[in-house]
């Protein structure tokens, strides 16, 4: 007899075709529990209407969202979720993502009703980071959402952080380390998808191999085509939660001593607002703006980065993991990371040797290090080797397994488990 594969639902705000690297990672994970023979539904937001849809095996179910903005409107977004969860067909496992801010209060409520174990998948920390964000928020109301969210955290099956510092944090502020478990994120399947060439009657698909050093060296490090620039790549949002005083000194500095360097942001966010500005006041011509691109130019995107940057201030520790760091790995590109030491981007970069740590507000330390993986080919090629090696621990199938570990756990050790 085959063995029981329980139902997963998993809410979250964003699914693809909609942007957000959540729901990249949702996606991802839907799959891998179809193919292990679970049934999964999706349940996101929507601007438009309520609706039910397919996408493969995969069911979607969309409510709608904020339909108002401020505390009201999110507040209604969350009961809609709460009553979709409860209205729908029981499902054993309740997934909530971070997005909106506060959502596992509504999973595990309507999963104990539902009497469905409830996983919390922590990308961001509410309602922790909210400060760090410069949300307006009374602190008699912060205070309450503080010890309400760490009280149902506490009751939920299993919490995953997706950082170890994230999984300390947790653990400091009250959580009984029992119920976390530590899931990193992983790089898009794009970057690290094999090559599939040509050959006879049908496609023979090979692992792409890396360029070795003299490829590498002959094209002197340069992104552009023309061969006049090293491209520092920063790919993604600039939110409250990323600095930008010391990018914009950075660019600064870089535009005297290395002209032919330029610094590529591509995404959106408040930060975009304040590069612009700086840009056009200072004349830093070595910073390009660009929109969101494209999911099919995601490859050649992040591959045109000789270095990728990843920023996090301080007082976010604990708090969220970039996915920009996962996208270098995938790139198998040097790194410099301008955030918090204690953080585990600055433990990995020394562990594998891939990048420089930065402290927050240093912009000349990050000139320094942008100038010396320009004109120093073996840190360049060091680093370059370590981002290698740090992916491979990194894959999305070492994710799953432990995926599918916790999910085994939570449904065969709790001790309300029904009888068969």
């Amino acid at each position: 007899m085959a063995p029981h594969r329980p139902s997963i639902l998993i809410v979250n705000r964003v699914y693809p075709p909609m942007r957000g690297s959540t729901g990249r990672l949702l996606h991802d994970l839907a799959r891998h529990f179809v193919r292990n023979g679970h049934a999964v539904t999706i349940l996101v937001t929507t601007n438009g209407k309520s609706s039910q849809s397919k996408r493969g095996p995969i069911a979607i179910t969309r409510v709608a969202g904020a339909s108002q903005p401020g505390f009201v409107g999110y507040l209604k977004a969350l009961f809609r979720i709460y009553h979709a969860i409860v209205k729908a067909p029981r499902h054993e496992i309740v997934i909530t993502l971070s997005d909106p801010p506060l959502l596992y209060l509504a999973g595990y409520y309507a999963a104990t009703r539902k009497k469905s174990a409830h996983i919390h998948w922590c990308q961001d920390l509410y309602p922790d980071l909210a400060p760090v964000l410069g949300f307006s928020i009374p602190s008699p109301l912060l205070n309450m959402a503080y010890r309400w969210g760490r009280k149902v955290l506490n009751k939920s099956a299993c919490v995953i952080a997706i950082s170890r510092c994230m999984q300390r944090h947790l653990v400091r502020t009250g959580i009984d380390m029992r119920r976390t478990a530590v899931i990193e994120n992983w790089p898009d399947q794009e970057l690290i998808a094999p090559v599939t060439v040509p050959a006879g009657p049908g496609p023979v698909v090979v692992q792409k191999e890396l360029p070795d050093n003299k490829q590498l060296r002959d094209r002197r490090l340069y992104s552009d085509p023309a061969g006049k620039k090293f491209r520092v790549l920063y790919a993604g949002s600039i939110s409250r939660a990323h600095p930008v005083d010391e990018v914009i000194t950075a660019a600064k500095i870089l535009l005297k001593t290395h002209p032919d360097i330029e610094m590529v942001f591509v995404g959106k966010g408040d930060g975009y607002e304040t590069l612009a500005q700086a840009r056009a006041a200072q004349g830093l011509d070595n910073i390009r703006l660009m929109p969101p691109q494209p999911r099919a130019s995601l490859k050649t995107l992040m591959e045109s980065g000789d270095v990728h940057m990843v920023t996090m201030h301080d007082e976010a520790l604990g708090m969220l993991m970039p996915s920009k760091f996962y996208a270098a790995l995938g790139a198998q590109r040097p790194i410099v990371f301008v955030g918090p030491a204690e953080s585990d981007i600055a433990r990995l970069c020394a562990q594998y040797g891939c990048g420089k740590v930065i402290k927050p507000g240093d912009g000349k330390a990050l000139a320094a290090a942008i100038g010396l993986y320009r004109t120093d080919s073996e840190s360049w090629f060091n680093a370059h080797a370590g981002s290698a090696a740090a992916l491979k621990g990194r894959l999305p199938q070492e994710a799953f397994a432990l995926w599918s570990n916790v999910v085994r756990k939570v449904l065969y050790e709790r001790p309300d488990r029904p009888a068969k």
